[in-house]
């Protein structure tokens, strides 16, 4: 009996020893902890009868030794509000993510843990290639005096760079070629305006659009590209700051000759009639169903901007296609560049009452490697989501997505669809794949139904992927030919900057308005430009240049 108990012992120590093992020290803990976590979602629509605190994110957690104690759950409307809210209480998230501004407070008034010296000890390999992914440029702008106090989230700069989309089919309606300049460009919007570019008989079409609401809305409607084009680079946002050779940093605004050559362009083509006559009070929201309805044939935005109009449009016309273009040259001689903003996209913190700090760490070691690298399509999809059995990747605390996921699918994507011959596409590549040769073949063959959601879901996709004319292809040319500026100044604002932002923005945007309209003529610039300075410009400057060079 003894030697039977002693067996049994050895056993069941043999077993809690197999069960230790199988957390991984990099992504868990032996002994279960729990943290407080605040659900903040920008959709909630679950799958495969998962919830808030059951589902694929929930359990692989507790397999690793995390426990979640929900705080709340709330949408993306009420998430900023519902944190500040909790952590002014005291009792606040143990792990979330916040803005680099509201970054910048919590780490000074102490709401969360230095995590400076945890980083090499506890971060996996994939977690430092994703943090680095953008040469470290997002985790520099993390330092609030010298130290470290949360993890970037890091986007696609590509992802949301301004882009110009324009109806191909209304191009060869008219007998137009793909225009290469802005004049071309100009002359194109005169003709969708004047020459019945979708041939119905009637004048119900009109060029360009643009959001009078807000210029530079990094979405349906900005106008940043146009600038862009004459080399004066404000951004989405407006507030821009580019390096000249020397390193030394100045708003894009200050390049007169270029702000003026765009102003100029842009002033023509409301005079001429060529721009949407209501511009002034449209929105994002405006522009994409005035694209989609087939009355708007060119419009600038992210990458993504001709998904809806596009599925929309086939629905009106279904000979309608967008393209997107390389940026045409404004200036005689040079080629165009675009503007890449910052990679930073949130940042993710945690608490400084947290007892395990490093528990950030661990969780985004878990995210990227199930998201950015699935050992196979089922893990894939239990994890990145698939709209069926898996809510995905919405449900991680930390949803690290792989930054430049789309622009690797583009590269890939045109010999799979040329030879479908699929060996080297992973599961998202696959499901963009079998989505865009649905779309061809149905074009193909005429079997295209226009009213299938799974048909739109590809007219949309390959204004994205599909051809030598999409958007990702315009992306990648730009780069293998250089033609990108990237931000100089990516770091959390300091208080000065932060008090003069809404006022240099809203100077900027009422200054292009009133020369676009003609309130003004185009050498009030000049004036708006001595004011933007005077009201907090050249400090704004100022900081952005010693940042600059206190990281050379």
């Amino acid at each position: 009996m003894k030697k039977l108990i002693a067996l049994v012992l050895a056993m069941v120590m043999l077993l809690g020893m197999a069960s230790a093992l199988a957390v991984d020290e990099k992504f868990g803990y032996d002994e279960p902890i729990t943290i407080k976590v605040g659900r903040v979602t920008t959709d909630t629509t679950y799958y495969g009868g998962e919830t808030v605190d059951n589902n694929s994110w929930t359990q692989l957690y507790t397999e690793n030794g995390i426990l979640l104690d929900i705080l709340y759950d709330v949408g993306s409307s009420q998430g900023g509000t519902k944190l500040a809210t909790s952590i002014m209480s005291g009792v606040y998230p143990d792990v979330f993510s916040t803005t680099l501004s509201d970054y910048v407070n919590y780490a000074n008034g102490g709401v969360i843990a230095d995590i400076t010296d945890l980083i090499d000890g506890y971060a996996s390999d994939e977690l430092k290639e994703y943090i680095y992914s953008d040469g470290g440029n997002a985790l520099e702008c993390l330092k609030v005096n010298g130290r470290i106090y949360g993890l970037p989230k890091i986007s696609s700069t590509y992802g949301s760079a301004s882009m110009l989309f324009i109806r191909m089919d209304w191009l060869e309606n008219l007998g137009l070629d793909i225009p290469e300049t802005m004049e071309d460009l100009k002359n194109v919007a005169y003709a969708f305006t004047y020459e019945d570019p979708d041939q119905n008989g009637a004048d119900d079409t009109y060029g360009f659009a643009f959001s009078g609401v807000d210029v530079v809305c990094g979405s349906w409607g900005d106008v940043s590209l146009f600038f862009d084009a004459f080399g004066a680079h404000i951004g989405t946002g407006g507030l821009a700051i580019v390096a000249d050779e020397n390193g030394d940093v100045t708003w894009g605004g200050t390049n007169v000759e270029g702000m003026k050559g765009a102003l100029t362009m842009l002033h023509d083509m409301y005079e001429d009639g060529s721009l949407a006559k209501d511009f002034l009070t449209m929105t994002g929201s405006n522009i994409s169903e005035e694209a989609g309805a087939g009355r708007c044939g060119i419009f600038c935005a992210p990458m993504w901007g001709a998904m809806n109009p596009a599925w929309a449009a086939v629905k009106v016309d279904p000979n309608a296609r967008f393209i997107t273009l390389v940026i045409p040259n404004g200036v005689d001689g040079e080629e165009s560049k675009g503007f890449l903003g910052s990679s930073l996209n949130g940042v993710y913190c945690v608490s400084s009452k947290c007892e395990h700090p490093e528990v950030l760490i661990k969780l985004m070691n878990l995210s990227v490697h199930y998201l950015c690298h699935p050992a196979d399509a089922d893990e894939y999809y239990r994890y990145y989501g698939d709209y069926e059995n898996f809510s995905g990747w919405k449900l991680s605390l930390t949803d690290t997505l792989e930054p430049d996921k789309n622009l690797a699918c583009y590269q890939k994507m045109g010999y799979a669809l040329e030879t479908r011959d699929t060996a080297a596409l992973n599961p998202y590549e696959l499901d963009i794949y079998s989505s865009l040769t649905k779309y061809i073949d149905a074009v193909a063959d005429g079997t295209l139904d226009v009213n299938d959601a799974s048909f739109q879901s590809a007219v949309a996709r390959y204004t994205v992927y599909g051809d030598e004319l999409c958007a990702y292809a315009a992306i990648n040319k730009m780069i293998e030919e250089g033609r990108w500026v990237i931000s100089a100044y990516n770091a959390a604002l300091t208080d000065e900057q932060a008090d003069v932002t809404a006022t240099l923005k809203k100077m900027t945007v009422e200054t292009i308005i009133k020369i676009v309209t003609g309130a003004e003529d185009v050498d009030y610039y000049d004036t708006f430009l001595s004011s933007w300075m005077a009201n907090g410009g050249d400090s704004y400057i100022a900081d952005a240049q010693a940042w600059v060079d206190s990281h050379k």
